[in-house]
């Protein structure tokens, strides 16, 4: 964990031009998408307080999602590209905590990034952004991404089997972040709609952290949607190796594993 942690962290200082594209596109982002929001919203919800904490924690918890999407799964197509992926899956290191780095990345990224998006939404909107519980806050997010880590595993597996996961990755991150109610409560759904969102896990997840950082009431009750978020982060962590672990013997078997 440590070794994974390190690289990762070298990996994301030594691209500068990274971290100052996150810096520039973060307003772009938070304009892109909070107008179109706003105009489909009563004209009194535009000086509420809470329509503003809403779209926060929304991109905050976008970040989360798209830790699944882009850590194993582009670290694995990272190190095919590289040549590397043959010398990595010889060491007998958990496929997760080896392809973790990213993870690291996204940590360092989502940290800096929500210092930055407080201060923009209150410079841009005047909506500052506050805390009920902090520590709170902070378990849940990083339950959160143990749930998230584990649904990437279990993507990665895929993407280690049909080896192109750009287009994939875009479609699966904006049909999760609609239907999870990230922007939004899920109670504003369609009945139909409704019913999905509560098959997916960050539903769960996004609900403990507006409850932790907004104070809004929770799905289920506060046990029970807790101990519900810590079963999933252990069962989809524990099918994520499981599936790298076969999908990883099929390839080396096929002799398949790093060809992209």
């Amino acid at each position: 964990m440590y070794a994974s942690a390190y690289i990762g962290l070298k990996t994301y200082v030594r691209y500068p031009a990274w971290i100052l594209s996150d810096v520039i596109s973060t307003p772009i982002w938070i304009i892109m998408l909070l107008l179109p929001i706003l105009l489909f919203l009563p004209r009194e919800e535009w000086s509420d307080p809470t329509t503003y904490q809403y779209f926060y924690w929304g991109m905050v918890f976008w970040s989360v999602i798209s830790m699944a999407m882009w850590s194993v799964g582009m670290a694995i197509r990272w190190e095919q590209n590289l040549g590397t992926i043959e010398w990595l899956f010889l060491s007998n290191a958990n496929r997760v905590v080896l392809f973790a780095s990213r993870v690291i990345n996204r940590i360092v990224d989502l940290t800096i990034s929500s210092l930055y998006m407080a201060l923009l939404m209150y410079l841009m909107f005047n909506a500052p952004i506050t805390v009920k519980n902090l520590s709170l806050l902070v378990a849940f997010m990083l339950l959160s991404m143990a749930v998230s880590l584990g649904i990437g595993a279990v993507y990665g597996a895929a993407i280690l089997k049909l080896k192109e996961p750009g287009a994939l990755s875009n479609v699966l991150q904006f049909v999760i972040l609609g239907l999870s109610g990230i922007f939004f409560p899920i109670q504003r759904l369609p009945e139909f709609l409704r019913v999905v969102a509560l098959l997916i896990p960050y539903t769960y997840c996004v609900d403990l952290v507006r409850f932790s950082a907004m104070g809004t009431p929770t799905l289920l009750p506060l046990h029970q949607e807790i101990a519900l978020v810590v079963v999933l982060a252990v069962v989809l962590n524990y099918a994520g190796i499981l599936a790298l672990k076969i999908v990883e013997r099929n390839m080396k078997r096929t002799g398949k594993l790093g060809a992209y």
